[in-house]
């Protein structure tokens, strides 16, 4: 999930269901407004990119108005559910226009990924760890999980590494969310899963000096 001022947003995800052998992933955003208490559609970015990625585990944030998807696990074209893969796409939508765009990053890339945790200060994307290769038991396994964090430019779409101090090590799945400890706003991570399978209550914070 997302929001601003006045929406809160949910994009993509998983559903049972559907013709797939597979879970349905959607592609949407789904926007519910605070005031009037109701939930709307945003545009089918598949309209705009018909190759717009089914995916659930993407990184979802708004900033400066933008609400962005970041990475991802995305749904084969396989109508059997096959080869389901990690995505590097990022793309934003702009409520005042109603449009979608795909954009290419660079600089020091991330790999493919999903259910990493992430947050927003200022014009940065903070993301760290992930899932960088699906577990052959799905769900039931760890997966190939990362250890490496990285923030995205949103105005220059240039990805820089950043780390130092404790460092979480390997995780996916952790809770998170934008936070200000100690004067300083960065990304606050809670539990998650290790590559051993195992569950983690630890408690991680990466501050921002400057944004």
């Amino acid at each position: 999930m997302a929001s601003d001022e006045n929406h809160v947003y949910v994009f993509g995800g998983v559903s049972k269901g559907g013709t797939n052998k597979t879970p349905f992933r959607f592609r949407t955003i789904e926007a519910y407004n605070i005031a009037d208490g109701k939930w709307a559609q945003l545009p089918d970015p598949g309209e705009q990119f018909p190759r717009f990625e089914r995916r659930g585990g993407a990184g979802f944030v708004v900033v400066q108005g933008k609400i962005w998807v970041v990475y991802g696990f995305a749904t084969s074209p396989d109508p059997n559910g096959k080869n389901d893969y990690e995505s590097d796409q990022v793309q934003f939508y702009d409520p005042a226009t109603q449009k979608w765009t795909e954009v290419e990053t660079k600089g020091d890339k991330p790999s493919a990924r999903s259910v990493f945790g992430h947050a927003v200060v200022g014009k940065y994307i903070l993301i760290f760890g992930g899932e960088t290769w699906p577990d052959p038991k799905a769900h039931l396994g760890p997966g190939t999980l990362s250890d490496e964090g990285f923030a995205l430019d949103t105005e220059t779409l240039v990805w820089e590494r950043f780390g130092g101090g404790a460092e979480p090590g390997q995780l996916g799945w952790p809770g998170y969310t934008t936070a200000t400890v100690y004067g300083k706003k960065g990304l606050l991570m809670h539990g998650g899963k290790r590559p051993t399978n195992n569950r983690t209550d630890e408690l991680y914070f990466y501050a921002v000096n400057s944004a």
